[in-house]
């Protein structure tokens, strides 16, 4: 029996009538829901799952193209509580047909209750391919309206257009193909079109495709501009900005945010023009040009405040705590995480004090205090799994990953990066998914298995090239090279190396040039050239400094002195370890102040001044141990050699000497080397 005279609402209370009944006698319910408009039944459903969880009944979502034998699927699933709603019946053909007329009997003795979303076509292959499953129905209760031509439907049917928050990437998916059903329903009705065409665009960014993101905001601007809708030209065009960013085109990113910063000056909407701002920012921060972007996050920081945004002061907040970190000032980073970190929890925004958490557990990690990052990871694991938060649970998990690899635990490590890949997988995070890859090949390489690290970086550079993240790519291109590195095949590091520098020029990636300089500096110093290494070490501290990356630039230092020291330049190479070590104690990179401190050890030993040797490695001993890096023993094995050139007796009286004021002896070679370096200069 079909119905299609009554309201919406009696046909939706009268299917759920239909199942609670079922529900509470434990009996079988077999019921078709026959739909015109994808709308319509989206919303029919809505409202339907609404009314069974009033009841305490719940709703298991059944694909019939992927479970194709729907009756041994129920019975798996079966509970008393339980109702199915059945869609895509014609994905399953004919196999699915063929189990529900074979397996009939099945759904009365197992009690199943079960909702079929079907079309007219699809009603009518069941009636005549499945006659006898068709026989078993309860009810069929039509949706057939045309939902345009219904004015108390247009506020569901803006609100459906409009709906982006899927949480997995086949909601997403599911999203996706629903919006583009109704595209073509109500291709007429201009607003809803660019509604639709928006949402398209926003739904094929969330699961990195670009490009089809790309076609579908165009198609919606044109919309935008033909009704002069100047709020949504505005927000399309910031969208359009997101997406080249994340492709890689700087660029292009910053014109669009231009021209919808204009616009949102233009209207008044101080909002959206501090959403852009903060774009515009993020975009100059990956070009490298960190004062840039922090005169903008400062800029966009008073329009909050203006206008009373505490979530969008706290989400500035902690975009300058990331300049500044990219600076290599964490201190100050940390005091603007703490910031944004307050604001978050006095306003309840949890799913802020998860992000400013993993970002002081970043900070810290920068600083060589794993310990404290783990702490902070953890805490902000626990909410990104408290709210739902997927995306943030599988950020933490790689955070978490990155510092027990810095610890050496690297299968630990490994641990969470396969837990975080699950998760990037599941939510079609693509970006996601390459970056944990690259920190799988990171891992595998740290545990010798250079082989297999290279799979994952190729695994990794594929999914860059198919999402069009050209940043990605050259990080991906950067990591192989480094990889052939370790197997000696350094001719082919450098031709990786190359690659990746291509690409970050290409993109104006500032950073990433400056690291990829230094890598190609490092293997032209493996193969003998350390003249040609010194050149590009030059180039990238030059970067380093123009960008303001003072980490970057102390680890250009550091490899200068490696490359001097390698020439048997002694002298010049403890002058750049001093700077780099300044460098390391001015902004409290601990990893790097031990490194630089070893270093010291190892040039000093070479010049027999023994006391400072022992000194520089008794404090870079301690800092390693203090920050629980794996390099305290290689430090170990250093001071093991310089009491064999010593010999034991003369070895621990020197420790006697030493260990009781190795930091004051280091501050007098500091001071000496001070003196010195002034006096050349006379």
């Amino acid at each position: 029996m079909a119905e299609a005279e009554d309201s919406f609402e009696i046909r939706v209370s009268r299917l759920a009538n239909y199942l609670t009944r079922a529900y509470k006698y434990n009996k079988s319910s077999i019921l078709f829901a026959l739909y015109f408009s994808e709308f319509l039944r989206s919303d029919a459903e809505k409202r339907l799952r609404y009314n069974l969880k009033k009841h305490g009944i719940d709703v298991v979502d059944v694909d019939a193209g992927i479970n194709k034998d729907l009756p041994s699927f129920f019975s798996s699933m079966s509970s008393n509580n339980a109702v199915f709603f059945v869609r895509s019946i014609k994905k399953g053909y004919p196999e699915s047909l063929d189990f529900l007329n074979f397996k009939r009997e099945d759904l009365v003795d197992n009690h199943i209750k079960a909702v079929f979303w079907v079309t007219e076509e699809e009603l009518a292959r069941i009636s005549i391919e499945a006659p006898d499953f068709f026989a078993f129905r309860n009810r069929v209760v039509e949706f057939m309206e045309i939902p345009l031509n219904l004015p108390e439907f247009r506020p569901a049917l803006i609100n459906s257009a409009l709906e982006t928050e899927y949480k997995s990437v086949s909601e997403i998916k599911r999203g996706i193909e629903l919006k583009e059903k109704l595209l073509s329903e109500l291709s007429d009705d201009t607003e809803i079109k660019g509604y639709l065409l928006g949402s398209l665009g926003i739904l094929h960014y969330r699961i990195n495709l670009y490009e089809k993101a790309i076609e579908y905001y165009h198609k919606a601007l044109d919309v935008s501009r033909e009704m002069g809708n100047r709020h949504g030209e505005g927000a399309i065009l910031g969208n359009l900005g997101l997406t080249y960013s994340d492709l890689g085109d700087i660029d292009k990113a910053s014109e669009y945010y231009h021209e919808a910063l204009e616009i949102s000056r233009e209207i008044g909407d101080r909002h959206g023009e501090g959403a852009i701002l903060g774009n515009l920012a993020n975009a100059y921060s990956h070009l490298g040009h960190v004062d840039k972007a922090i005169e903008y996050y400062h800029e966009v920081l008073v329009t909050s405040r203006e206008i009373g945004d505490r979530r969008g002061e706290s989400t500035h907040l902690g975009n300058l705590g990331l300049a500044y970190s990219n600076l290599g000032d964490v201190g100050k980073a940390i005091e603007y995480y703490h910031e944004a970190l307050d604001i978050s929890r006095e306003i309840g925004d949890r799913r802020g004090e998860g992000n400013h958490l993993g970002s002081l557990g970043l900070a810290y990690s920068n600083l060589g205090d794993i310990g404290k990052a783990i702490e902070y990871y953890h805490e902000a694991l626990d909410i990104s799994r408290d709210i739902g938060d997927r995306r943030g649970e599988n950020n933490r998990l790689g955070n978490l990953g990155l510092a027990y690899s810095h610890l050496g635990y690297v299968d630990k490590a490994i641990e969470y990066y396969y837990e975080a890949l699950d998760i990037s997988r599941k939510i079609g995070d693509r970006r996601g998914e390459g970056a944990i890859l690259r920190n799988l090949g990171i891992a595998y390489g740290h545990l010798g298995d250079v082989g297999k690290a290279i799979e994952y970086y190729h695994d990794a550079l594929a999914i860059s090239r198919e999402i069009g993240d050209r940043h990605g790519e050259g990080n991906n291109l950067g990591n192989l090279g480094l990889a052939y590195s370790y197997l000696g095949d350094i001719d082919k590091a450098i031709e990786y190396y190359h690659d990746a520098l291509v690409i970050s020029r290409e993109i104006g990636d500032r950073h990433g040039e400056g690291n990829h300089l230094g890598n190609l500096g490092l293997a032209y110093s493996y193969l003998g050239d350390v003249d040609k290494a010194i050149e590009y070490h030059h180039d990238a501290l030059a970067i380093s400094r123009e960008i303001g990356d003072r980490c970057g630039e102390g680890t250009d230092l550091g490899n200068l002195g490696i490359a001097y020291y390698y020439l048997g330049d002694v002298d010049k190479a403890i002058e750049y370890y001093y700077e780099a070590l300044a460098i390391s104690r001015e902004i409290g990179d601990r990893r790097g102040e031990g490194n630089h401190l070893g270093n010291l050890g190892l040039a000093y030993r070479d010049q027999k001044k023994y006391k400072e040797a022992l000194a520089f490695s008794i404090l870079a001993r301690d800092i390693f141990a203090e920050i629980k890096s794996p390099a305290i023993e290689t430090i170990n094995s250093h001071i093991k050699e310089l009491e064999e050139e010593l010999g034991k007796t003369a070895f621990e009286k020197l420790m006697a000497e030493v260990a009781p004021r190795a930091e004051e002896i280091v501050q007098e070679s500091l001071a000496a080397d001070i003196s010195h370096v002034l006096a050349k200069s006379v």
